[in-house]
């Protein structure tokens, strides 16, 4: 490696910024020109399909390389199921909680494969996946499905398999949110969480971040999160030297990068101001900061460190340290064997996600049901439940599950209120039997006093679309199973176990309580 770079360019390196379409815009392209911004993030918001991503992604390298003397890291949230950014022409793998329902880490280390070789082929080089977070907390609105389950060692397990496929590919697996977002009622898109307890009360959600470092991820990213216990400055893990360098780094031995999670979220932007907490995590440890939608702000960020480096306050050392480690990742990443593009949504890939799929559907409660010849499938459509959803919105339950199995439908809101559910009764009169969609139903008790209201007079079947503990709510007289994602792949699998062409053989990787 042979990068000798001037103090803007090493800056630069420091920063990954978000772009506001499916084109490089003049203001980005002055941002890179200018102040020598190396990486940048992609959003649904830049993706129509796989060849415009393709384009988009060799218009970054081009822009960077010839601005800044190195490639850029182009980063990307897919995960799998509900937080995916690709857009369906691409293959979507199941949720982090549907391989974990499948009971075989080899299921996730073949949705790591097929991520990452799809990934590599379209030019992009890191995943901010997998998610490495316990979801101990059912009240969690950000993390649920995103979890492989509330067991340290199956989650460890499950997201080291998903870490060797990715970077299998050539492409850097980012495990989130250190030290670890499960057990928080709050979205950190929104508020400034707090979670209570001393660091043995945390070593259960240190523990697969723990195994990933022994496993080799290359990339860790940071929690937006208060633990008053053990940082006394009331500052969040992003920010404290002791989370991002003394535990992270000293204790746990990781050596590759640090990541912030993205500083324009409302944790920090409104208590401590983006460009502000910026320089603060560069300070604590942090090598390469997220600034996801405003380029502005990552300008001004930009200028921040480099006062920050001319007053003293941010240590020469430190940073050229930390500068070394992202073009040492760079070198490595530019070295990757490059997969070819036919690769993106082949049938080959198709056909492999969709068994995944299949492998995943969870039977919860066993109560009797018989579909019949009428059946009424009722449902909410797919709504953004939280700020990293990112569904397209492509299906939507009822009336596809009518058009897959046969039968009617009929599609209710999100929280249905008395009136919808007296409407939903004498729709099934005379029907078969009824099968309810729910979507975050635990948080929606329309959905779920509808269901109930169903099962009274009907033979029910529930199926839990997004996190599976809507079904601790409903009467034990209805057959409820979980699929964990609400897209095309799931109802694919559902319309087969209701035509029986498979059976449900996933386990629910958490526990739930009925209330």
């Amino acid at each position: 490696m042979d990068w000798e770079l001037p103090l803007a360019c090493r800056i630069g390196q420091h920063l990954m910024c978000g772009l506001p379409g499916y084109t490089l815009d003049d203001a980005f392209r002055e941002a890179v020109r200018t102040y020598k911004i190396s990486n940048v993030i992609l959003f649904s918001r830049n993706i129509r399909d796989k060849e415009q991503l393709r384009t988009l992604c060799a218009d970054i390298q081009e822009l960077v390389q010839a601005a800044c003397g190195v490639p850029a890291l182009i980063g990307i949230d897919q995960e799998g199921g509900m937080v995916s950014r690709l857009s369906s022409d691409c293959t979507i793998v199941p949720s982090a909680m549907a391989l974990g329902a499948t009971g075989d880490e080899r299921c996730a280390l073949r949705a790591g494969i097929l991520t990452g070789r799809e990934l590599s082929a379209l030019g992009v080089n890191v995943d901010f996946a997998p998610s490495l977070d316990m979801n101990s907390n059912p009240l969690n609105p950000v993390i649920g499905v995103r979890s492989y389950g509330d067991d340290p060692d199956v989650v460890s397990r499950f997201a080291r398999s998903m870490v060797e496929g990715l970077q299998s590919q050539g492409v850097m697996a980012v495990g989130k949110h250190f030290p670890g977002h499960g057990d928080t009622h709050q979205d950190s898109h929104l508020v400034l969480p707090s979670v209570e307890g001393d660091l043995s009360d945390l070593q259960n959600h240190i523990l697969p971040f723990s195994e990933a470092v022994r496993g080799g991820i290359q990339g860790i990213m940071s929690s937006h999160i208060l633990f008053p216990d053990i940082e006394k400055e009331k500052i969040p893990a992003t920010m404290s030297s002791f989370f991002m360098t003394e535990l992270l780094k000293n204790t746990l031995g990781f050596k590759g990068l640090v990541f912030s999670d993205c500083m324009e979220m409302f944790a920090i932007a409104k208590h401590f101001g983006t460009v502000a907490g910026t320089v603060a995590a560069i300070k604590a440890g942090v090598d390469v900061v997220l600034i996801s939608h405003t380029i502005d702000l990552g300008v001004a960020a930009a200028k921040a460190i480099g006062e920050a480096l001319e007053d003293g306050s941010l240590s020469p050392e430190l940073f050229d340290a930390s500068t070394e480690k992202i073009l040492l990742a760079k070198q490595m990443l530019l070295e990757a064997e490059r997969k070819p593009f036919s690769v993106v949504g082949s049938a080959m890939h198709t056909q492999e996600n969709q068994r995944l799929y299949d492998r995943s559907l969870t039977l919860v409660q066993d109560a009797p049901f018989v579909l019949g010849d009428k059946p009424l499938f009722v449902g909410v459509p797919c709504f953004q439940a939280t700020e990293v959803s990112s569904e397209e919105h492509e299906v939507i339950f009822a009336p596809d599950m009518a058009r897959l199995v046969g039968g009617t439908s009929l599609v209710v809101s999100e929280n249905p209120d008395e009136n919808e559910i007296h409407t939903a009764l004498s729709k099934a009169k005379g029907c078969s039997s009824v099968v309810v969609g729910t979507y975050n139903g635990h948080q929606y008790p329309g959905q779920i006093a509808l269901a109930n209201a169903l099962a009274k007079e009907h033979q029910v079947l529930t199926v839990a679309l997004r996190n599976p503990y809507d079904l601790a709510q409903l009467d034990t007289s209805i057959r409820s199973i979980a699929v964990y994602a609400y897209n095309r792949e799931v109802l694919k699998a559902l319309a087969r176990f209701l035509k029986g062409e498979i059976s449900c053989t996933g386990v629910l990787p958490v526990q739930l309580v009925r209330t």
